[in-house]
């Protein structure tokens, strides 16, 4: 029996939409994109609170083949994000493919038809021949495990559900979390609450953000000219591979992580007129053992008279406010939780019950053997199965490393249609080669440093692992010849069945 559809695409984000389109470029009609929603766009649909925004230059948070979409500034906002998202499912035919209200609770594959049945939390089921998990990284909030959360009167909302009716104005208001989700937001509503109430349990590094407006209109717009964009793509990731390549290397070459760490210290003390604040704003952990931000207005945000830092830690949380460890209350009528997401949790990434060919779940399986995956994309065990944003395959741009993923995924799914089979599996010997080579690379990153032990990273998993993050730059990735794929696999089953 052949499947309903030859591959089934779970989730319609960035990196779904970017699936979609790499098929079709390649002639491959024959797929479906589940998605829970009403509508696409993933991350930046869910997260539409005051000041989100990319922290990538737009230049390079695009597809590279759809690269002139009209930025109004040098960072796109979320909802500009949003709309190109839009735009390229439109443009490259992909919108016709998504269905919507469907959310994947679970993936089964099947060893005797070679495919995966996928069941729908409507209790529907759909069948393919491959499946692509494009679930994203950042999609399902974190809520802090304080007590007493339950029985606050005023109003609390995780940015990511942030409720647009509730008007913050002349409110005493409370942010909990210092991550980078609060360094856009906390600017934003501090001119327009009474008081202003910032949590910190980890500060953050925050280095200067070069935004500016981008005018289509001007002569050398990069809009008008691809080899500006192309010049300019390429600063910008060159940007991005030296500061990956300085937290890869850092047991060799720890001066430079350190030396960019005194000039971004430095800059940020000068943005604090008192001295205690400032030095409370200051990490403790080397630059570069989470995610950094940046941001020309977070810190002098904690100069008004409106605004004030928090270092005690929270004891509870009861009707009026928010209790300290010191015994203090604080008193709020709104409580704001920049407490982040899931991210190498069992259950997510993806964000759906994954049973491969010997009935094991891809979260047990990783929960018991540490989280792993070839090339970022496909575990033993997993056939026809890949991941867009698995294990060890991530960077500081979104956009470079899902193109880097698709490409070995594309390449995977074409050798197989051109020799006829059904089957396509990595090579047991060669994903353990891979995975012995990434947690050997792994122990020479500043994540093993002892001075990202305060860090609270959400780049370590549960074993202690920088399993997020690539152990070498993407461009190291591609000089390998990573993306092309096929190399460490084998191809399974013709149609009937047949060895």
């Amino acid at each position: 029996m052949k499947p309903e559809v030859e591959t089934l695409i779970v989730g319609a984000g960035i990196s779904g939409i970017g699936a979609g389109i790499e098929l079709l470029r390649r002639g491959n009609r024959s797929f479906t994109i589940l998605e829970a929603a009403s509508e696409l766009g993933g991350t930046w649909r869910d997260n539409t609170y005051p000041g989100v925004a990319v922290d990538i230059p737009s230049v390079s948070y695009c597809f590279s083949f759809e690269s002139g979409y009209r930025w109004s500034r040098q960072y796109a906002t979320g909802a500009e994000i949003q709309r190109y998202v839009s735009h390229c499912a439109g443009k490259y035919g992909v919108s016709k493919h998504i269905r919507y209200h469907s959310r994947a609770v679970r993936c089964r594959f099947e060893p005797d038809r070679d495919m995966w049945t996928t069941q729908l939390g409507d209790g529907t089921h759909v069948t393919s021949r491959y499946v692509i998990a494009a679930t994203g990284l950042f999609t399902q909030p974190v809520l802090p495990d304080i007590p007493g959360l339950e029985i606050f009167t005023g109003k609390a909302m995780h940015t990511a559900r942030w409720d647009h009716d509730y008007d913050l104005a002349s409110k005493r208001v409370a942010v909990i979390g210092t991550g980078a989700t609060a360094v856009q937001v906390v600017p934003e509503i501090a001119p327009l609450v009474a008081q202003l109430s910032v949590f910190q349990r980890t500060p953050i590094w925050v280095g200067p953000r070069m935004d500016r407006p981008l005018s289509p209109h001007s002569r050398w717009s990069p809009r008008r000219f691809s080899v500006i964009r192309r010049l300019m793509r390429l600063l910008s990731e060159s940007g991005l591979e030296f500061l990956t390549f300085s937290i890869v290397n850092y047991r060799r070459l720890p001066f430079v992580v350190r030396l960019v760490q005194r000039l971004v210290g430095a800059q940020m003390r000068r943005q604090v007129n008192d001295p205690v604040t400032a030095d409370a704003l200051m990490p403790r952990y080397g630059l570069g053992c989470k995610r950094p931000a940046i941001s020309n207005r977070y810190l002098q945000t904690f100069n008004r008279r409106n605004v004030s830092l928090v270092t005690q830690p929270i004891d509870r949380i009861c009707p009026k406010g928010i209790v300290t460890n010191d015994g203090r209350l604080h008193e709020v009528d709104a409580i704001i939780l920049a407490t982040g997401f899931l991210t190498t949790e069992q259950g997510n990434a993806p964000a759906v019950e994954v049973v491969g060919s010997d009935g094991v779940e891809l979260g047990q399986f990783w929960s018991e053997h540490r989280r792993q995956a070839y090339a970022g994309v496909s575990v033993p065990g997993f056939p026809n199965f890949f991941l867009t944003a698995g294990p060890y395959s991530g960077g500081f741009n979104w956009f470079a490393m899902l193109e880097a993923n698709l490409a070995h995924i594309m390449a995977c799914i074409d050798v197989a249609r051109a020799r006829g089979v059904t089957r396509v599996e990595v090579r047991p010997e060669v994903h353990e080669r891979y995975m012995q080579h990434m947690w050997q690379r792994g122990e020479g990153t500043v994540f093993k440093d002892r001075s990202c032990a305060t860090a609270n990273s959400y780049y370590l998993d549960r074993h202690r692992d920088a399993s997020l993050p690539l152990p070498h730059t993407p461009w190291w990735r591609a000089i390998r010849g990573y993306w092309k794929g096929t190399e460490g696999y084998r191809f399974g089953a013709t149609e009937g069945g047949r060895a």
